[in-house]
């Protein structure tokens, strides 16, 4: 499916939603289940962790409360994201990137890959995912909204809204596609986006479609990937 989100970047600018990351996603405590279940195993020291969507780079908090040395690199599409990470995170490297088509200054990889509560935001969310398999030196961990039903990937029936801490009408109004998979698709897409890998393990839980979204689906099965080379 071609990219046709170019006012993604935007929409994760907005006031409100800058101002929920500054508070949140940055404690353990904040990171849901099925995510710890694969990650706590994987904090090793020493680990070079590459955080594609780290918005204000909060798991680099969640990773400094279990370990003394890290590597910690975030990429994001939203400048004003990237520079309050840089200046909450100054010891960590942090690079602003095109949606979908993110390319590091070079061709590094890292033990440890996390694309965490983005791909069922955005519709180039195939070649998020491949490219960050070509990044992973050893561990992905990814996650999408999944169904027994068909895949909805068209927004126009499928949207999420960006009114993260505020109701006025421009959060409101401003949307991303909420992407639900087809729990059989997702294991196809998986495998054909991270080609060579090893070790496949999925692990989920049913629970009502967030109350942000609009969409035909009423209840998404939450799947946490983990793959390893």
């Amino acid at each position: 499916m071609t990219n046709s989100g170019k006012n993604n970047a935007a929409a994760w600018g907005l006031p409100g939603v800058l101002d929920f990351f500054t508070h949140r996603r940055a404690t353990t405590d904040e990171v849901y289940a099925s995510e710890w279940l694969f990650l706590k195993d994987r904090l090793t020291e020493g680990v070079s962790v590459l955080d594609v969507g780290c918005a204000q780079g909060g798991f680099a908090s969640i990773l400094g409360e279990h370990l003394d040395t890290f590597a910690y690199t975030g990429v994001d599409i939203n400048a004003e994201m990237i520079a309050r990470a840089r200046e909450r995170h100054p010891d960590h490297t942090f690079h602003h990137v095109e949606e979908g088509t993110f390319e590091l200054p070079d061709a590094t990889q890292f033990d440890l890959v996390l694309v965490l509560g983005i791909l069922h935001l955005h519709e180039s969310w195939r070649e998020t995912l491949t490219r960050a398999w070509a990044h992973t030196r050893g561990t992905l961990i990814f996650d999408l909204r999944e169904t027994s039903g068909p895949t909805v990937e068209d927004k126009s029936r499928s949207y999420f809204k960006m009114d993260f801490n505020s109701d006025d009408a421009l959060h409101a109004e401003t949307t991303l596609p909420y992407i639900i998979v087809n729990s059989g698709d997702a294991l196809a897409f998986t495998l054909a986006c991270c080609p060579g890998a090893a070790h496949v393990q999925r692990y989920g839980y049913q629970h009502p479609t967030s109350g942000a979204a609009v969409t035909p689906v009423e209840n998404v099965m939450a799947s946490a990937y983990c793959i390893e080379r």
